[in-house]
């Protein structure tokens, strides 16, 4: 919701070399004794304050991404099995992680990342199917759900057919030429749509003319169409009497859920996308029973700028953590009671447009991928980031910065894309993964946070998140699993400091100037000793550790 208004990675080069670095590897995996620990420092109170001591950052902005080009078929982002490299043994506070051997939830879909723009933003970005670097971008992050809503959807955007024109009311319009293009762009990258239809004016036959248009346009790359955007907001809008509730909207959005099946059967319909807050809670079990959306969407903003300025500390505080984690339960209750997934279909850090200084800063990534891995490992169906593709100093993870660049289509990656490819490789390249339960122990509260999925082939993936102030000690992170698992690899995710809106890199890799990333050819091997796995984790980043079985991990450590 929001109010109107390089580091290069170290290679390989030569096969000898490969073969050598490769049997170093195997050695530094081989079972002898437990890593050096040092003492436990004092972590200070439990609700972790002292993390809003981050200094800001004066760090220059990473040079916009050059126009893309339309390449192969669409990628996960993931290249081939990285070479692992030698790692001395971790230093720093000692704690563990323990993982759970058996899934504790369904499989994750493979389209669970994606975006959220405001539908007035559509017909731009129908025509970054043929320009710009979005088409690269989004296949960085694998197969996700562009989702086109927001509050535009109901206040300025019209469906226009041809020869029509637009209401006295709209500001955008939105026809059957734009659709195309948003269907250029699916099928170059991949990405399905949920497409909102305006429910704030109510206009059956626009909403189905529209939807029969997706439907022709989009064929199977239309997820769904979502009735409305936020409509328990409608009075506060202007566009309902004052007091109209889920009462007045059930009706409404039934007739809809008609009109459109008629016109675009076995189209899925999606809702009741009420606002951040428990009060939406109501609408979604209500609309459950009575509408029965074959997907059940809400939105979540932990924090707000609206009335206030939220900060780095409370932004990554443990109390924001504990607030998530309750909704999220709640939410995923309701959608299991009503056997419907739940989507997050639009979400971000802090609602009315974010805060400067805090939503575009490396802060929101590390909380990004905190939440974004606690989302997969709760149940969720996936979640899409709300992206004001206009506005880089919001919570926006790509933006263009200024009109030249988003007439081109060249938008910049901001600190938090980083945090969604990051997920994307936390749920691999071969899904669906299932989520695992993960346990810290001997870590001060707040201090560490863990996630965990394990994929059809064995292998193993955690989040961990080190939310440490700078200066802090390192984390020295035992690693509790199957020891079916013999090694892996680490990928971290890093900045010059929390408060950078710069130089954030995953895998000490950059986006690239076309927009794609890739897992980089090499990464450090996770430290085995005397049959244990360990790693070391700096204050304030975070990683993606993959742990794989002795026969997998061969054949990784040789490059194969």
């Amino acid at each position: 919701m929001h109010t109107p208004t390089a580091l290069k990675p170290r290679l390989l080069i030569g096969s000898a070399a490969t073969a050598a670095l490769a049997l170093a590897v195997v050695a530094a995996l081989a079972l002898s004794s437990a890593p050096t620990n040092r003492a436990h420092p004092t972590h200070g109170a439990s609700d972790r304050s002292e993390i809003g001591q981050h200094g800001d950052a004066s760090v220059r902005e990473d040079p916009p991404a050059s126009s893309g080009r339309a390449g192969p078929p669409p990628s996960s982002g993931a290249a081939a099995t990285p070479v692992l490299l030698a790692t001395p043994p971790p230093r720093g506070t000692p704690v563990s992680v323990s993982v759970a051997g058996s899934p504790a939830g369904r499989a994750v879909p493979a389209g669970f990342m994606g975006l959220s723009f405001e539908i007035r933003d559509l017909p731009t970005l129908a025509g970054y199917a043929t320009k710009g670097d979005l088409v690269a971008l989004l296949r960085s992050l694998g197969p996700g759900v562009m989702r086109f809503g927001g509050i535009s959807a109901d206040e300025q955007a019209a469906w226009v057919p041809a020869g029509a024109s637009k209401p006295a009311w709209a500001n955008t319009a939105i026809d059957t030429g734009d659709l195309a293009g948003i269907a250029a762009l699916a099928k170059k990258t991949g990405w399905s749509v949920l497409l909102t239809v305006n429910l704030g004016h109510f206009e059956l036959t626009a909403a189905a003319q529209e939807a029969a248009a997706a439907r022709t346009q989009l064929g199977p790359y239309l997820a769904g169409i979502e009735i409305g955007n936020e409509p328990d907001l409608f009075p506060r809008q202007h566009l309902r009497p004052p007091g109209a509730g889920i009462r007045a909207y059930l009706p409404q959005a039934v007739k809809y859920r008609a009109a459109i099946e008629a016109a675009a059967p076995g189209v899925p319909i999606a809702g009741p996308d009420p606002s951040t807050g428990a009060q939406g809670l109501t609408w979604v079990r209500d609309a459950a029973a009575t509408l029965h959306p074959q997907l059940l969407t809400d939105h979540y903003y932990p924090l707000s700028s609206c009335g206030g300025h939220p900060t780095i500390s409370e932004l990554l505080s443990p109390s924001v953590r504990r607030k998530e984690s309750e909704m999220l339960a709640r939410m995923l209750s309701l959608a299991r009671a009503h056997a419907t997934p739940l989507r997050m279909d639009e979400t971000n850090d802090i609602s009315c447009e974010g805060e400067p200084g805090v939503s575009d800063t490396f802060a929101s990534a590390l909380w990004a991928l905190d939440y974004t891995a606690r989302a997969i490992t709760a149940g969720a169906a996936g979640v899409n980031f709300h992206d004001l593709i206009e506005q880089p100093n919001a919570y926006s993870p790509l933006a263009a910065h200024g009109r030249a660049a988003l007439a081109a289509g060249q938008l910049r990656a901001a600190p938090e894309w980083y945090a969604l490819l990051a997920a994307h490789v936390f749920m691999g390249s071969h899904p669906p993964c299932r989520p695992l339960r993960a346990a810290v122990a001997g870590a001060a509260p707040g201090e560490l946070t863990a996630s965990a999925v394990r994929a059809p082939d064995g292998k193993l993936s955690l989040v961990l998140v080190d939310y440490d102030p700078p200066g802090a000690a390192p984390l020295a992170v035992r690693l509790r699993v199957s020891r079916a698992l013999a090694g892996g690899s680490v990928l971290r995710l890093t900045a010059p400091s929390p408060a950078a809106t710069a130089g954030t890199r995953l895998g000490a890799s950059a986006v690239a100037p076309d927009g794609a990333w890739r897992t980089p050819r090499a990464l450090p091997a996770v430290y085995g000793h005397a049959g244990s796995l360990s790693v070391q984790i700096a204050p304030d980043s975070a990683a993606v550790i993959t742990l794989a079985p002795r026969s997998l991990l061969g054949r990784a450590a040789l490059g194969q």
